[in-house]
């Protein structure tokens, strides 16, 4: 007796005790990768081509005009160069000159300081 009882709960717990009812199963397999390897190796794997140029995408903006700006600029005849070239040394030079003067007037400041009576 104690069995039918456990029988008729279970088919009570069940919407629907007939599995026929539903028509077929729920479906398992949902992909396979069977013929796969196959077909990706019949034209063969390749290695990606590396670009000749790197891409300019996704820079700053300023950077990439000035930096055209200024692959233009370097474009110049020999005689151009030289002129450059001898133009800069000066620069040079006088940047050295400028430092080496700025520098002895820093350590007469630092003496002067130094000289004076602390408070």
């Amino acid at each position: 007796a104690k069995m039918a009882q456990d029988v008729s709960s279970k088919q009570q717990l069940l919407p629907c005790p007939d599995l026929r009812s539903f028509g077929s199963m729920a479906k398992s397999k949902n992909h396979t990768g069977n013929n796969q390897v196959y077909k990706n190796h019949r034209n063969g794997i390749k290695k990606t081509r590396r670009p000749k140029k790197m891409s300019m995408q996704g820079m700053n903006c300023k950077f990439v005009r000035n930096q055209a700006f200024a692959k233009r600029g370097m474009n110049c005849t020999p005689e151009e160069k030289e002129q450059r070239l001898v133009a800069q040394k000066e620069a040079q030079k006088k940047m050295e000159e400028k430092k080496v003067v700025e520098r002895a007037s820093r350590l007469k400041e630092l003496e002067e300081e130094k000289a004076k009576p602390k408070k």
